[in-house]
């Protein structure tokens, strides 16, 4: 097997652990594998393609790197986005933040879009951050979602 993936020897989620792990180093196999709870050759096989990762060490990826990338592979061509569960009461400060964080973002998208259409024509390039920026601004806004919700039932509970 190549390590180029132009050579199209590995293909879906084997790509995205490619690309993540060998050629963006975002993670080390050693360290992410023992997270994992599994060899480090037994990971570098998933990332090779050597091997599929089954369903079940995807979620141990998930909980390893903490990247919502890795959820994305499948939930968008589900039609769904990957929403971190909120976890406690948000506090007064971080939900002030989470209100800024959205807010900027949705100016980022909407000038994504307001230039993509600038020349009455959208690239394929600025659909692509488009639909990165959209797909951000929905997380982060079921993610804003959420704290407010738990942050309402601890609120409901001790009105008791």
């Amino acid at each position: 097997m190549t390590g180029n993936l132009n050579g199209n020897s590995i293909s879906g989620f084997s790509a995205l652990l490619y690309v993540n792990f060998i050629i963006k180093k975002k993670y080390r196999v050693d360290g992410v594998a023992k997270e994992m709870q599994i060899a480090t050759d037994t990971l570098y096989r998933y990332v090779r393609g050597e091997n599929v990762m089954p369903p079940d060490r995807v979620i141990d990826l998930v909980r390893a790197t903490k990247d919502i990338e890795f959820l994305e592979f499948f939930c968008e061509p589900c039609g769904f986005i990957p929403v971190p569960a909120a976890e406690g009461k948000c506090p007064g400060d971080e939900l002030a933040k989470g209100q800024i964080n959205l807010s900027i973002l949705s100016g980022k998208t909407l000038e994504a879009i307001e230039k993509a259409y600038e020349d009455g024509k959208i690239e394929k390039k600025e659909f692509q951050e488009i639909s990165r920026l959209t797909t951000r601004l929905q997380e982060k806004a079921a993610e804003l979602r959420e704290k407010i919700r738990k942050d309402a039932e601890a609120r409901k509970g001790g009105d008791r």
